[in-house]
């Protein structure tokens, strides 16, 4: 497969959506939202992301191979419940959780939560990683995957540590963290930007639908339980906007 960008350029837009890791992991340490407007913030996010999986990586795929492209996003969805769940029966449930609805474990609770609690959070970038490599290598920058990844971030970054803190966990320790996963984050950017030089043009879609199955089952395991938690007034209506808004963002970039 030939290129539309370069590894730098990849790298770069893997930062740029790394940002709003940052920035919501500053909001959840320094802003103390309350609940609501956190669950609010998730709502939207999840519906950029919703959109981002269905609209601009497996509705692409599904077109020119419907049965292996569906195969592939269930197996991607399999891959990160089947983690996910494995990290939760070791204190990593509630990482996306804000504290105020429900608290994440201490380490004196759960010893040892903070690692799950690190893996599972680190876990929760990995498809949206790679498929942004991998989209970048076949068409270039795409707004809409790269404003939802980004915008998606922002929420998930700023309710997880508003949770770590309320567990009482140290702001060294969670800004490291994320700073860490960030940094991650652009590396796999990079990493799947590589690996796509490497593949057919099909494999390389089944790989995009096997990350939007993962990406649809992190939205719907840790993003949608503390958007609708307690019923915060109007939440799918946000999540709506979200939706919607990156079908504009598509539509007048495209």
């Amino acid at each position: 497969m030939t290129s539309a960008v370069s590894l730098p350029m990849a790298l770069f837009w893997g930062a740029v959506t790394a940002s709003g890791i940052m920035v919501g992991a500053l909001l959840g340490v320094y802003a103390r939202l309350s609940h609501r407007s956190i669950a609010r913030a998730m709502s939207l996010g999840a519906g950029l992301l919703l959109a981002a999986a269905a609209v601009e990586l497996a509705a692409e795929v599904t077109r020119h191979s419907p049965w292996s492209g569906v195969a592939a996003l269930l197996c991607g969805a399999a891959a990160f419940s089947a983690a996910n769940a494995w990290l939760s029966r070791r204190g990593a449930k509630d990482r996306k959780r804000c504290g105020e609805c429900v608290a994440q474990p201490t380490e004196a609770e759960v010893p040892n939560s903070g690692l799950a609690i690190a893996m599972g959070t680190a876990m929760d970038a990995v498809p949206e990683a790679i498929v942004l490599g991998l989209t970048l290598h076949a068409h270039g920058p795409n707004a809409a995957l790269i404003a939802a990844i980004t915008l998606g971030n922002l929420p998930e970054a700023m309710s997880a540590s508003a949770g770590m803190r309320t567990a009482r966990r140290s702001v060294a320790w969670i800004l490291g963290l994320w700073a860490l996963i960030a940094a991650a984050t652009t590396v796999l950017t990079g990493a799947g930007f590589a690996f796509a030089g490497a593949l057919t043009a099909g494999d390389a879609l089944l790989l995009q639908a096997f990350g939007a199955g993962a990406l649809l089952a992190m939205v719907a395991e840790t993003l949608l339980p503390e958007a609708a938690h307690e019923g915060p007034r109007f939440s799918g209506l946000v999540a709506a906007a979200g939706f919607g808004a990156l079908l504009l963002i598509s539509a007048l970039g495209g």
